[in-house]
């Protein structure tokens, strides 16, 4: 059943004021200057969204953005999951890490290799009642490595998610690396944080302060062994009173003796020196490390000796790092914890950042994230909070130490805060990467590419003129090859394009350099039908037929080849949007659109002009 012409008619007009509608949003984004789009942002953020979320996007190679390629951290995921990680597994996964970087070879398959040579098998380290055998160790390594990529590309697709980047490109590259290409960023060092952030939370325990002051003692006496003779050191500890809670650093780790110092042989370059660190006054479960020191101690609590120090005076413990400087960013804070966690971060379920709490002097002028835990992490935080009532329990964030409070109270309610955040973005950050989840394991970026807004505009420009050239010459023949006829081709021409544009913009589409190739393709297809109509209406007039004939036959003899060129085009731009990715897809999907609009405008609005004019007009010859 043939549509009538007042309802061809009705639908050509209804199809044009929608496309100005649905274009409009876009047209109004574009005409406004940047500052006027970023007070819109911050004043009326509701409205803003809603406004970006009707326009087409422009992709990373058109606006401008960061192009960033991860590697998911293989050794340490494999330290993570071994119940036995001892050295020399930790020195083989080193030693298989620097292979594969240079060769590119299976991490699993060195591993194994270089653990032969050694004599060594995977079962030592990583063997549990269940697997007994290589081969199931090897299929468990495999099959967590697998889970690792794949749980980091849903963390890292929730992140940006809730970052607010337009058509983020997120996909998995090879064994263990993800590429992340987020268009119209403008702070590429806050998306760096933001994607490599591990987010792992814990809460643990601070060891006792008595355990504190053991540790410090012994490690301090190891350092001073290094500077000045033994025999000197040995009288200046005895001088120590352990009941003194006010110990300051001249009495409990060496007076600063000038003298002392110009003759002691120190090398301008050791890691050893007098005051690395020293206790808090009033705080004997925090040390503090001068900020220019920082590098030197890290140094030294990775020395064997120092990490014996530990095992032996605190047990399963090992040093932390506050997340940022205290006192003016003169001193860094180091927590003694015990490494198991009593509760993780994979309870949270909600985050939410806001200004520091009036009610905390050392909050005011800072920003905090407040978190809820679910049932099982209520149940837990309960139990534990409950059991160490005035003790201390620190808020770890990726190894760094953002709140160490003593536990007042038994908490039942499972909400807690991370504070001391210096910005609401920095908070807001951090909220995201908490409710998204922690990553299985470390990411490092070993690739970035940073394409600028006015290199994005190159490419907008030189995609517009080609189109356009195009567009043109297509004009040019059709009104000199088919006269007025090929004007009404080249009308129907720009209302595709219209159209197309309309289509993308109703879906919040991203248009790319590859999406303004296939745009340029169906300006030619577009025409192609045409084409077919044209020469099949030429031939019935050639057959000596009427206008209102000639057109009505051929419209209906072009319209089978004009279906079965397009439907099997179309066919092909499903497979290339289904299988391919990033810029491939961008190509097919304009291309499906505009051969869509292109059959739209050939068929139906085309035809409504000849039996507009045909009924308006008697036309003795048709310019064709």
């Amino acid at each position: 059943m043939q549509m009538s012409k007042t309802t061809k008619l009705v639908l050509v007009l209804g199809a044009f004021l929608l496309s100005m509608y649905f274009l409009y949003p876009t047209y109004q984004l574009s005409t406004m200057s940047a500052e006027q789009i970023e007070q819109l942002e911050l004043n009326n953020k509701k409205e803003f969204l809603a406004l970006k979320s009707k326009t087409i996007n422009l992709g990373l190679d058109l606006q401008g953005g960061m192009h960033v390629v991860l590697e998911v951290d293989i050794p340490e995921l494999f330290k993570q999951l071994a119940k036995r990680p001892e050295p020399e597994l930790i020195q083989t996964l080193e030693e298989t890490a620097k292979e594969v970087e240079q060769t590119d070879e299976n991490f699993i398959n060195v591993l194994v290799n270089k653990l032969e040579q050694k004599k060594l098998t995977l079962v030592r380290f990583y063997g549990t009642r269940e697997m007994r055998t290589e081969e199931e160790v090897v299929a468990f390594l495999k099959e967590q490595t697998e889970e690792a990529i794949n749980r980091a590309l849903e963390v890292l697709t929730n992140r940006v998610d809730e970052f607010g980047v337009s058509e983020p490109i997120i996909q998995k590259q090879g064994d263990n690396r993800i590429i992340v290409e987020l268009a119209g960023v403008s702070d590429p060092s806050r998306v760096r944080q933001l994607i490599g952030k591990t987010a792992k939370l814990e809460f643990r325990l601070l060891k006792d302060p008595e355990i504190y002051l053991r540790v410090a003692e012994k490690i301090n006496k190891f350092i001073q062994s290094k500077i000045i003779p033994l025999d000197t050191l040995e009288e200046e500890s005895a001088e120590v009173s352990e009941d003194d809670t006010t110990t300051s650093l001249e009495k409990i780790f060496g007076k600063q003796d000038t003298a002392a110092q110009k003759t002691s042989a120190i090398d301008s370059n050791t890691i050893f020196e007098q005051n690395l660190f020293f206790l808090h006054p009033r705080d004997r479960q925090r040390i503090l490390v001068p900020a220019e020191k920082e590098g030197k101690f890290k140094k030294v609590l990775a020395l064997p000796e120092v990490q014996k120090i530990i095992a032996e005076e605190a047990g399963d413990a090992e040093f932390l790092w506050s997340a940022r400087p205290e006192a003016g960013d003169q001193y860094y804070e180091v927590y003694l914890v015990y490494k198991r966690p009593e509760l993780t971060g994979e309870t949270i379920i909600d985050a939410l950042e806001r200004p520091g709490s009036l009610n905390d002097p050392q909050s005011i002028g800072k920003f905090e994230v407040a978190f809820t835990l679910n049932d099982e992490g209520t149940r837990i935080f309960s139990r534990v909070t409950g059991a160490n009532i005035n003790k201390r329990l620190a808020i770890i964030l990726d190894k760094k130490v953002f709140l160490a409070p003593e536990i007042r109270t038994k908490i039942k309610d499972g909400q807690s805060r991370i504070t001391g955040l210096d910005t609401m973005e920095e908070a807001k950050d951090v909220a995201i990467v908490l409710r998204a989840g922690a990553l299985p394991a470390p990411v490092k970026i070993i690739e970035e590419r940073t394409v600028g807004p006015s290199l994005g505009q190159d490419s907008i420009s030189q995609g517009s003129s080609s189109g356009m050239y195009g567009m043109i010459l297509v004009v040019i023949f059709m009104i000199i090859y088919y006269r007025l006829s090929g004007a009404l081709a080249d009308f129907a021409l720009a209302l595709n394009v219209v159209f197309i544009m309309a289509i993308m913009a109703y879906f919040n589409a991203t248009l790319t350099l590859p999406g303004i190739a296939g745009i340029i393709l169906t300006i030619g297809m577009a025409v192609d039908a045409n084409v077919l109509i044209f020469e099949r209406i030429r031939e019935e007039l050639a057959r000596g037929k009427t206008i209102r004939n000639a057109i009505d036959q051929g419209y209906a003899n072009a319209f089978s080849a004009i279906i079965d060129a397009n439907v099997t085009t179309f066919i092909a731009g499903v497979v290339l949007y289904t299988f391919g990715t990033g810029p491939i897809k961008g190509f097919a999907l304009t291309m499906m659109i505009g051969i869509a609009a292109s059959m739209f405008t050939a068929i139906i609005v085309t035809r409504v002009v000849f039996d507009f004019v045909t009924d308006k007009w008697t036309i003795h010859k048709l310019s064709i």
